[in-house]
């Protein structure tokens, strides 16, 4: 008679097999009219069942390689995690894929091993998520969304962030203002230009889209350069700049620093993440409660394990408007209230 596994349980209650396990290990997050049918189930087909109290809790981290590449953001969102992992005994191991690869060996690994949960970080692709659903086990996605994959999500509040520095500058008596960052890089992105245009609207503030800068590219001060060359001076020119992140700030900064321009007399910059990059002592921001990204998934995850049957939930968590030097209050003349 061919050995019992626990997904043979699984397959013939029409259950996951991550209930099962947790059944099967005594963990919570199992009703006991599960857990009994169950262990009647293991009991009847020969199933060994060794039930142990307070079992660890694994869990797996699962990221694209090219979140490494990054010094200032994930860093600490990824300590968040793990500090708040050790303090509780859990158990994390990690699981790296690549965008331009099929990624299946990867994700099938994860369920070949003792894996209570998975935490997914950053823009996986939709393909890749739908394979970690498959998987039937607790999901939590970090700073993505994607309305086809039924699970947790914890993502930075960008529509309320975006609104915060908007208003920031509206009160500064700014009303040409310009967008920059490139939405094909970040779901965030996106999410914060689609805040942007949506606000402006609301406001009756007109957009320019020679100043909305969707295509900048990362660290790359030519970029800004050609742009500024193109566009300015001109008299229809803006008056500040919503920047998708800090490092975008900067870069637009020193290069319009290289042109003659001066921060925040010339121009007004405000960024959006608030990290310790070369440059952003000066600069106005929205800070993102990186740790808490972390740790909020992973608590959300250990309530996903011990109540499977919960509603899925989407955690938004606010950021705070850190005001410094690099925006300029505009004389009232400048700017004409707008009608409601």
């Amino acid at each position: 008679m061919p050995k019992v596994t626990m997904s043979d349980i699984a397959s013939e209650l029409n259950i996951s097999k991550n209930t099962v396990s947790r059944a099967l290990r005594g963990l919570s997050g199992v009703s006991d009219s599960v857990r009994k049918k169950i262990l009647a189930q293991a009991e009847s087909s020969g199933y060994k069942v060794k039930i142990k109290e307070n079992t660890l809790l694994h869990i797996v981290m699962v990221h694209m390689e090219a979140l490494l590449d990054d010094n200032f953001f994930w860093p600490k969102v990824l300590s968040g995690i793990m500090n708040f992992a050790a303090n509780q005994g859990i158990s994390i191991r990690v699981v790296t894929v690549d965008s331009n690869k099929d990624n299946t060996a990867s994700i099938m690994s994860i369920d070949n091993q003792k894996c209570d949960g998975i935490l997914a970080i950053n823009d996986l692709d939709d393909r890749t998520l739908r394979q970690l659903s498959e998987l039937k086990l607790p999901l939590v996605v970090i700073d993505y969304f994607s309305d086809i994959i039924n699970c947790d999500f914890v993502v930075t509040a960008n529509r309320i962030g975006i609104h915060k520095v908007l208003s920031h500058l509206i009160e500064n008596n700014h009303k040409r203002i310009g967008f920059i960052g490139n939405i094909n890089w970040r779901y965030s992105f996106q999410e914060r230009f689609d805040a942007f245009r949506s606000y402006m609207a609301k406001c009756n503030l007109p957009v320019d889209n020679d100043y909305v800068w969707l295509d900048s590219e990362y660290k790359d001060l030519s970029y800004f350069r050609k742009k500024i060359k193109q566009f300015l001076p001109s008299e229809n020119a803006v008056t500040a700049w919503v920047c998708v992140n800090d490092v975008m700030a900067v870069d637009l900064i020193n290069a319009l620093k290289e042109n003659g321009y001066k921060i925040p007399d010339d121009f007004s910059v405000v960024g959006f993440d608030n990290i310790a990059y070369p440059g952003t002592q000066v600069l106005t921001t929205l800070e993102v409660q990186i740790k808490s990204l972390g740790q909020r998934a992973i608590e959300q995850l250990m309530c996903r394990i011990e109540f499977p049957e919960k509603a899925h939930e989407i955690l938004c968590i606010d950021t705070k408007l850190i005001i410094r030097d690099s925006v300029k209050k505009l004389p009232e003349e400048s700017y004409s209230e707008n009608s409601s």
